[in-house]
């Protein structure tokens, strides 16, 4: 081993072995050497000799298996990952045969990448820009690796290396891939960067002529060290023109004070971190990454577009819908109760509400008198119907109901006027249109006073009901006729058919027909009543005491269920509701499941690309990416990702609700809530589901990385 004085690289034994299965292969063994500071040295050898192992050793790319390697007079074997990443960044630069430039970054972003990850200086994009000139390449900055030749892109790689300006330049082969003209370009660069700037040169050759210009080769075979001499180094006195022109004055800014291991320079002089240098560059890379296979990355976001999708839709629309049934219902009348006839049972089976005529007229008026919670009581019966007005008709409802109905229903006139009591007794032949009648017989004219015809009976028109809309089941409330109880009664729709056989022996019986056509049916008899309690307070009090006053009138023992059933409004609220939130649940368990589908194939995405990566990510780490970088990198295209899938899916999202609004004629109000959070829920997806190939990539062995083909 040659001697010499303040080595900057000194190895002691170093020796490394590949296990291969059974088979154990040793690259290099026991290699003792020093290199003193600002020496060229070339290391030549056949092909198998190890000296791209021994170089891959001294660029901390590889683990020695024994051995010892001080640089600057620090342990390399001793320092942890993050160290060695720091030493690949700041101490070492490396220039490889196959020059190793990323290939969808062009030639400036090649050189400044380094400076990326080093965090140093601010004024990195000047640097690069400033190396790239100064190797005679500034007209090619922006230009794509594929878009220069051998000699050039090996000429970008050496900008690579020294843009930070390292102590040591390692060059594994760097002419071994280009024609004697570039190649003598290359190594014109790399001997007046040790000339001029003392920059400490180990390359690695099997060209005696290249190895010629090195001021001491050291020859291996099979992994021994056989020769160490000095060398008389050939000068460049034939150089090219271009080279002779210039004298290739390369003054790259190198510091003028030393810098230790750790890279840490003077406090005076410590230049501000690139974190938004570094920021840029992970986007633009993960831009770069999903620009590359566009389809696959569309495919991708998919599930998390449709999960975030159904997620805003989901909410958006079943809120509107809730609040559309709660009002729908609310507008049968606030503090409303709804009392239904009984129901028969023949073998067993229930004929279902209304099947029995158990309610009566005198039923309501002892509500009425008995039931200190009641503000007002109202009955009513209903049959469908055609009405006519001059050469227009119109299939509807026709309901007979008492004074009180409109108040109890918290229903108002439009124009005209509501029932009088004594019209109501007296039977008179005047009605209320709905809306929708009114249009369909009248279009924007004032039927007020207008005479229509409902089968056969003439009726005068008085007013006209306020638009109440469509139900949540889609019924029209505004297709309706209301005549007095006793109108429809008497002169319309008859009165409630009677559950027992009808006979002319029963003097009950109202034996006449009448202009529907139906059968013969019971005086008195109603269908519904409705009952409004004096507040929302008293609803359930109201409620109690109908049952009690309806049970003694009708005499039903307490061991038999009841003839009738008393429904509270809130009661139906709270079922509508009840139902709209189970819906929501199951909407929300399909956009969860889409969501969870959607991160899957974002983990298998990255994985895949981290298999077509796995040398990008080797080179990456070669000029000094740590782990947490390259982490930090892929999880930042998971989450891009899955954002761009959020977006897409707010937008899809709001779309579908705004065309669920127009067919239901609901209006819309858009929730800022379950945006943001449909928006969350898809970052939070793409951090969950990223986080293991971001793992797995940030944990690649250097040197396996960059020998993946």
């Amino acid at each position: 081993m040659t001697e010499v004085a303040n080595p900057v690289i000194e190895l002691s034994g170093l020796s490394r072995r590949y296990d291969l299965g059974e088979i154990s292969v040793v690259a290099l063994n026991e290699v003792s050497l020093s290199i003193a500071r600002g020496e060229f040295v070339a290391i030549m050898g056949a092909s198998g000799s190890g000296k791209s192992t021994l170089l891959n050793l001294l660029g901390c790319l590889d683990q020695a298996t024994s051995g010892y390697y001080w640089l600057e007079g620090t342990d390399v074997g001793g320092l942890d990952e993050p160290s060695l990443a720091h030493v690949r960044s700041l101490k070492v630069g490396f220039v490889f045969q196959s020059y190793n430039l990323l290939s969808r970054t062009t030639a400036l972003e090649n050189v400044e990448l380094p400076l990326t990850y080093s965090g140093l200086p601010s004024d990195g994009g000047e640097r690069a820009a400033n190396m790239l000139r100064l190797i005679g390449l500034g007209d090619r900055s922006r230009h794509y690796p594929n878009q220069l030749s051998g000699g050039q892109q090996q000429r970008v790689a050496i900008a690579r290396a020294l843009v930070n300006d390292p102590a040591i330049l390692l060059a594994d082969e760097p002419t071994g891939n280009l024609d004697s003209k570039s190649s003598l370009e290359i190594i014109a660069i790399i001997r007046r960067l040790n000339e001029e700037q003392g920059l400490t040169v180990v390359l690695v050759t099997h060209e005696p002529d290249i190895a010629a210009y090195a001021d001491r080769i050291i020859t291996l075979r099979d992994g021994v060290v056989v020769s160490d001499v000095q060398n008389q180094r050939t000068r460049f006195t034939d150089s090219p023109r271009h080279y002779a022109a210039s004298s290739y004055s390369l003054v790259i800014g190198r510091e003028q004070h030393a810098r230790s291991i750790s890279g840490q320079r003077p406090r005076s002089q410590k230049e501000p971190v690139r974190t938004s240098a570094f920021a840029m560059m992970m986007v633009r890379s993960a831009w770069t990454a999903i620009n590359r296979n566009r389809l696959r990355s569309a495919l991708t976001v998919l599930g998390i577009l449709i999960g975030v999708a159904a997620l805003i839709a989901t909410v958006t629309v079943s809120r509107e819908a809730g609040q559309h049934v709660r009002q729908q219902i609310e507008g049968l009348g606030t503090n409303l109760l709804i009392i239904f006839p009984g129901a028969t049972t023949s073998s067993g089976a229930s004929g279902g509400f209304g099947s029995r005529s158990t309610l009566t007229v005198d039923d309501a008026e002892a509500i009425t008198e008995n039931a200190p919670s009641v503000e007002f009581v109202t009955y009513s019966n209903r049959q469908a119907a055609q009405v006519v007005y001059r050469d227009r008709n119109w299939n509807t409802t026709v309901e007979g109901v008492s004074a009180s109905y409109l108040a109890v229903r918290d229903w108002s006139v439009a124009i005209g006027r509501t029932f009088l009591p004594q019209e109501d007794l007296g039977g008179a032949r005047v009605c209320i249109l709905g809306q929708t009648v009114a249009k369909t017989l009248f279009d924007d004219a004032d039927p007020i006073g207008s005479t229509i015809r409902i089968g056969g009976v003439q009726i005068e028109v008085i007013g006209v009901l306020t638009p109440k809309g469509r139900t949540g089941f889609g019924q029209d409330q505004d297709d309706i006729v209301l005549v007095p109880f006793n109108t429809a009664q008497d002169r319309i729709i008859g009165v409630t058919t009677p559950t027992t056989q009808v006979t002319n022996s029963n003097p009950i019986f109202n034996a006449s027909s009448n202009p529907l056509g139906v059968g013969r049916k019971i005086a008195g008899v109603v269908g519904t009543i409705f009952v409004k309690s004096r507040s929302p307070e008293l609803s359930g009090q109201a409620m109690s005491e109908v049952g009690q006053i309806l049970r003694r009138r009708h005499r039903r023992p307490p061991d038999q269920s009841d003839d009738f059933t008393v429904r509270n409004i809130n009661d139906l609220i709270n079922v509508a509701q009840g139902a709209t939130h189970a819906l929501s649940l199951l909407l929300a368990s399909v956009a969860a499941i889409s969501l969870a589908v959607g991160g899957i194939g974002i983990m298998n995405i990255l994985l895949v690309s981290i298999t077509e990566r796995t040398r990008e990510i080797g080179i990456r780490m070669a000029i000094g990416a740590t782990r947490i970088h390259i982490l930090s990198q892929f999880l930042l295209e998971a989450v891009a990702l899955s954002s761009i899938g959020g977006g897409v899916g707010i937008v899809a999202g709001l779309g579908i609700s705004l065309a669920a609004s127009a067919i239901a004629g609901w209006p819309i109000s858009i929730s800022f809530t379950a945006i943001a959070v449909g928006f969350l829920f898809s970052v939070i997806i793409g951090v969950f589901f990223g986080y293991y190939p971001a793992l797995k990539a940030s944990r690649l062995n250097v040197i396996d990385a960059l020998r993946f083909e």
